[in-house]
């Protein structure tokens, strides 16, 4: 063969390898984009761990103050002085006889029940 016929494969075989190699190359800048920043991607993911974790932050607040509420609905259904303490300090309520001070202005005004 001669010598100019071998440049000649050489160069093709260069000029093909450049474009395998370049199109391999777009291909997984394609693949790692989509992995990164997709509505699947690590980035989403990311976003979603937070949320869950604020989820389960606000789920563990909600169950303590459930609690809190189921425990005094049971002492209000068992317990009578706590339902007069109840009535009392909100809303102002008072036994037979008694006298309720409610203080406006600084000025205390006694009522009769």
């Amino acid at each position: 063969m001669e010598p100019t016929l071998w440049i000649k494969i050489r160069a093709r075989r260069k000029r093909r390898n450049f474009v395998i190699w370049t199109f391999m190359l777009l291909c997984f800048l394609y693949i790692v984009g989509d992995l990164v920043f997709s509505d699947m991607g690590f980035l989403k993911y990311r976003q979603l761990l937070g949320r869950r974790l604020a989820l389960k932050t606000k789920i563990a607040q909600t169950e303590k103050e459930d609690q809190q509420i189921e425990k005094s609905l049971n002492e209000f259904a068992k317990n009578d002085f706590y339902k007069e303490k109840l009535a009392r300090e909100d809303y102002g309520r008072a036994r037979q006889g008694e006298y309720v001070f409610i203080f406006e202005n600084g000025v205390a005004a006694p009522q009769k029940n």
